[in-house]
């Protein structure tokens, strides 16, 4: 994303993290929480409590279009309270989601392989886009759709790559704080800045 003015006394940071299923936004979103002093929340379990049914359930009563109503409703109610949102990963399929994320920084988009992502969730019933499927396969037909959604609307990319949660967890302050240092000045930080970031801290 280019960069953008924040107007003054918003620089809140309350990261939103995106990224394809099983790539970390929980765990790691609770490591964040824990080191910013906020809440954590996960966008599936916000849904999963408002409903009263499962994510399977809701697939399979009212479709995945009925979850995504559900999960545009969720993003609009909570997105700028004092939390870090672990988000699910197809929220950036529909337009207005992708607006809403836009609009708030920063978005933070935790990138790993499609084979360690494939290991890390084949078999998991709970998850009805890949249950009874092979998931490297899955996962290779939602990147391909959801990538140019990710890139948009993120204003930084972590490349895991062979991190583990510790290591991905600093990367993540790192870019925070300079994030906060520039929004503060007026601007947010353009990917070219992020791409020098994470350049230097994978070479840590």
């Amino acid at each position: 994303m280019d960069p953008v003015i924040i107007e003054e006394g918003v620089c809140h940071m309350y990261p939103v993290l995106i990224g394809l299923m099983g790539c970390g936004k929980s765990s790691i979103g609770k490591l964040l929480a824990k080191e910013l002093g906020i809440t954590f929340l996960d966008l599936d379990h916000y849904i999963v409590e408002k409903a009263g049914r499962t994510i399977p359930e809701i697939f399979a009563e009212d479709g995945e279009e009925g979850f995504r109503d559900l999960e545009t409703e969720a993003l609009r109610e909570v997105l700028g309270s004092p939390v870090v949102i672990a988000s699910g990963g197809g929220v950036v399929m529909r337009e207005e989601n992708r607006v809403m994320l836009e609009a708030h920084s920063p978005v933070i988009w935790l990138k790993s392989s499609l084979h360690f992502l494939a290991g890390r969730i084949q078999g998991d019933e709970n998850r009805p886009l890949t249950a009874g499927r092979d998931a490297l396969t899955v996962l290779q037909q939602l990147a391909e759709i959801r990538y140019p959604y990710y890139t948009r609307c993120a204003d930084y990319i972590l490349h895991r790559g062979q991190m583990n949660k510790a290591a991905s967890l600093h990367a993540v302050i790192e870019y925070l704080k300079q994030w906060k240092y520039e929004c503060e000045r007026g601007e947010v930080l353009s990917q070219e800045s992020c791409m020098e970031l994470d350049s230097f801290l994978t070479a840590e």
